[in-house]
């Protein structure tokens, strides 16, 4: 007798990357959607959630119930907005379901808030889900521990026209990493140059945001001495890299043990 799927509730169902996780749980051996909620508010309530994500038909329609979702649920993917994180964390802890956090933009305050909540729930939380990506800021951070006294350092970040945070997590992620891993703090980082006129500091790090036309999201981490340049990019060239990511956590979430888990731990890196 085959295996039950783990059941993941949706948070965000109706959005590009709802729809992407949709996609990818619709063609999993391992998960199902079991939920996809959106908005009290929303065009899309009672719509079929895998009709809306252009696929065939999967008889789960978006609802705004978000408890009783959560209490179906093996594992819980939230990728709303920050306005609604403190709801769903609420409910989480209140049902002892782990969730995965894919919401960028947080403020400080929400980030202590997970923290106080990975007290009593799993949960794992990432600027950015892709396993790529994630490669990425293991590299940066190697790269950073061979050449980072020796170079200038920068980051390049360019997403699509609609996207509201700026840098993105993505980028804010692989700063903190070279700040840590460098010792050097928030004093050191440069967004953009217009107004400098001086010459550049060794320690700086410079960080330049793009937003234009439709790009879903590249990053390259930059270091540069008098003989050569080392560049580290990601390119991600359909949404689901970050979907399939999501799931993966998801499915190493259930059955863990209370803790705020990154990507690096899903990943075992």
């Amino acid at each position: 007798m085959a295996a039950s799927k783990f059941k993941i509730a949706l948070i965000g169902g109706s959005g590009r990357m709802g729809r992407a996780i949709i996609t990818v749980l619709s063609a999993s051996s391992r998960s199902e959607l079991s939920s996809a909620v959106v908005g009290p508010g929303s065009v899309f309530l009672s719509m079929d959630s895998g009709l809306h994500s252009g696929i065939k038909q999967n008889g789960v329609s978006f609802s705004s119930e978000i408890e009783e979702a959560i209490k179906g649920a093996d594992c819980v993917i939230d990728f709303s907005t920050h306005q609604n994180l403190d709801a769903t964390l609420k409910a989480c802890i209140s049902l002892k379901k782990p969730v995965v956090i894919g919401i960028t933009g947080l403020t400080e305050l929400q980030k202590e808030f997970l923290k106080i909540a990975a007290k009593e729930i799993a949960i794992v939380y990432s600027p950015n889900m892709s396993i790529g990506v994630n490669l990425l800021f293991k590299l940066t951070e190697i790269a950073a521990k061979v050449m980072g006294e020796i170079s200038d350092i920068e980051i390049q970040d360019i997403h699509h026209r609609h996207k509201k945070d700026a840098p993105s997590g993505t980028a804010e992620k692989l700063k903190n990493i070279l700040l840590e891993t460098l010792g050097r703090t928030d004093k050191n980082v440069v967004h953009g140059r217009h107004g400098i006129l001086k010459e550049r500091d060794p320690k700086e790090i410079g960080i330049h945001t793009l937003r234009a036309g439709e790009v879903i999201g590249d990053h390259t981490v930059y270091f540069f001495t008098p003989e050569e340049r080392i560049e580290i990019t990601h390119k991600a060239q359909d949404r689901k890299t970050f979907a399939v990511g999501s799931v993966h956590a998801a499915e190493f979430l259930v059955g863990r043990n209370p803790g705020l888990y990154d990507m690096f731990a899903v990943l075992g890196l």
